[in-house]
């Protein structure tokens, strides 16, 4: 069953500090921003320094998902550049 696109209303908090788990390690990162990257999914980016940016690009997230993200509950993700399977946890504002 695909659910349709909800937008994401400007006073959720999904921009901040993030901890990213990749292959079973953790990583502090901040996520400047997202975009809808199509019909069910959103893409946040990570800062342009960010060495995470330049290894894997942005994180897909279903859009579904993105009320949890914002409560920092933890949330799955893919990588753009290379398609890994991340999880994401939203600890902190900007």
């Amino acid at each position: 069953m695909n659910e349709a696109y909800k937008p994401i209303p400007a006073t959720m908090k999904i921009s901040g500090k993030f901890v990213v788990t990749i292959g079973g390690q953790k990583f502090d990162t901040k996520v400047a921003g997202f975009e809808r990257e199509n019909d069910n999914s959103d893409a946040l980016y990570l800062m342009d320094e960010d060495p995470l940016k330049a290894k894997h690009g942005s994180f897909i997230v279903i859009n579904s998902d993105m009320p949890k993200l914002s409560k920092g509950q933890d949330v799955n993700a893919v990588t753009t550049k290379d398609g890994q399977k991340v999880k994401l946890k939203r600890v902190d504002d900007l």
